[in-house]
């Protein structure tokens, strides 16, 4: 058998095979090569147990996110402690064909020091049938796939679980229950491009206050690798609330907010126990709107009238599988602790349909506990209209103690269609998504039935505008005094109300 021929390591070949390991290096980096950016670096280093990196597309986030992976997996973490190795991992993709395969699994390669794996070898670590990632320290991380059942995510503890974009609720929830044991930490990367789903409340805005949640953002102008001319070539095609998701990584409603001025100088502090309450009490008129559920809540609004048609919508109550009587009660107790008396209340007009088995109604049962009252405008684009006027006028208010109206309002958006090629296809829909939206239509209903005051009347109109009042607030029970008018003035019972509706 021919000997081997033997090599001369000389000082210039031992040079040169470190420069050719170098230039290796720098076409396959690993973690220890790894310079995170300041908004990767702040990811890094908190100590949250839950942190949600938000980023435009081409932002960092995936990367960020399989890095922090790898400094856990080889417990070598820069920025924090980690718990020592073996380390038990779980790292979750939209779908296996894209997300695991051609994102993350590449990514991995990548990151991981190829010393890290087992025989040095990454066809002796990773187990394609298994999907699982095994390193020389026992470590390991299983990748999986939301296209998976639900069942799929239980079994034993983790140390970690990374959810590369967002999952559903269940499948998050689910997962959770894998960090118990181990007092583990989860991390999420993902662009918003769903608009404001469940991440936003859970995650996103929880995060403000309580400390095991922490959330970064990062656009993608934030990449020093990236041009701004291939950014901007990008986006070009894009409508204005995907662009912001995609480049600032900002959670939008997807379809376009209804309501797109409303915002910090429509919010003013709680009027209840104010110095300015007394004043409001003794010279503003209140008027009060409700949109009926069960299921679904049942949403009522208290609003403040001033002399000159400003609006403040100052207290809310806002309750599911509840039934009217309590509704009810819960509004006279609530007016004799105000001590206010209101002018008229105005409501879902759906409350009047009598039901065929009882011979009642919702607005009947509403009446026998009390409180009487008036079907509202249904005329939704109408409605929309006169409270998108009175945000961008300033001359509607909501105190900040009305949670549930201002966190409806934040969000309230056009509906959209079920999928990209429908919308793709047809003209965006012009009715709202009918979703967490009952404080908006009681809203709607209460900013209908005022009058707009610095609106010019239809001359047409003019004898319905000058017809006399309706509302007497010395009289409980408006349904009387509206029979009296219409029996007094025939022809008004033939003339829809222009500012109420024909239900009026």
């Amino acid at each position: 058998m021919p000997r081997k021929p033997t090599v001369e390591y000389t000082p210039s070949l031992i040079m040169e095979g470190l420069i050719d390991s170098l230039r290796r290096s720098a076409v396959k980096p690993t973690i220890h090569g790894y310079k995170p950016m300041r908004k990767q670096v702040k990811f890094h280093t908190s100590m949250a147990k839950g942190r949600q990196l938000l980023g435009g597309n081409r932002a960092g986030k995936t990367v960020a996110g399989v890095c922090e992976d790898v400094m856990w997996l080889t417990g070598q973490h820069r920025f924090r402690e980690v718990p020592p190795p073996p380390i038990r991992g779980r790292i979750i993709a939209v779908d296996f064909n894209q997300g695991v395969d051609k994102i993350i699994l590449p990514e991995l390669a990548k990151w991981i020091p190829p010393s890290m794996l087992i025989n040095g070898s990454w066809e002796d670590s990773y187990s394609s049938r298994l999907r699982t990632l095994t390193l020389s320290n026992n470590s390991f991380v299983e990748l999986m796939s939301y296209e998976m059942d639900l069942e799929k995510f239980a079994g034993t503890s983790r140390h970690f679980i990374h959810f590369d974009e967002e999952p559903n609720q269940a499948i998050f929830n689910e997962n959770m229950a894998r960090l118990v044991d181990t007092g583990g930490s989860w991390w999420m990367t993902m662009t918003p491009v769903n608009g404001m789903t469940w991440t936003y409340d859970t995650i996103y805005i929880r995060a403000r206050t309580d400390p095991n949640f922490y959330v970064v953002e990062a656009e993608m102008d934030e990449n020093i690798y990236l041009s701004p001319v291939e950014i901007d070539m990008l986006l070009t095609t894009m409508g204005d609330d995907e662009k912001e998701a995609r480049r600032r990584g900002r959670y939008i409603q997807m379809g376009g907010l209804i309501y797109k001025n409303f915002g910090p100088d429509n919010i003013v502090p709680s009027l209840l126990h104010s110095a300015a309450w007394k004043t409001v009490k003794d010279h503003w008129q209140f008027v009060l709107a409700m949109d009926h559920g069960f299921n679904n809540p049942t949403a009522w609004l208290w609003a403040a009238i001033s002399p000159d048609g400003k609006i403040i919508i100052f207290d809310e109550h806002y309750e599911s599988n509840q039934i009217v009587a309590y509704h009810a009660d819960m509004v006279q107790q609530k007016n004799r602790l105000l001590g206010i008396e209101p002018l008229y209340i105005v409501g879902d007009p759906s409350i009047k349909n009598t039901d065929p088995i009882t011979a009642t109604s919702v607005q009947i049962e509403y009446v026998n506990a009390g409180v009487p009252i008036l079907p509202g405008n249904n005329d939704v684009k109408a409605g929309i209209n006169a409270v998108a006027h009175m945000i961008e006028t300033k001359q509607l208010l909501i105190t900040a103690n009305c949670l549930n109206l201002l966190r409806e309002l934040s969000r309230y958006r056009w509906a959209t269609w079920s999928s990209k090629k429908l919308a793709g296809d047809r003209n965006v829909k012009e009715e709202p998504h009918k979703k967490d939206d009952h404080a908006c239509d009681a809203l709607r209903y209460l900013i209908a039935s005022r009058p707009q005051f610095d609106a010019t009347p239809d001359p047409k109109l003019e004898n319905i505008l000058n017809a006399p009042t309706l509302l007497d607030p010395t009289k409980p029970r408006i349904d009387e005094e509206l029979r009296r008018l219409v029996q007094t003035n025939p022809e008004y019972a033939k003339t829809p109300d222009y500012w109420m509706g024909g239900e009026f």
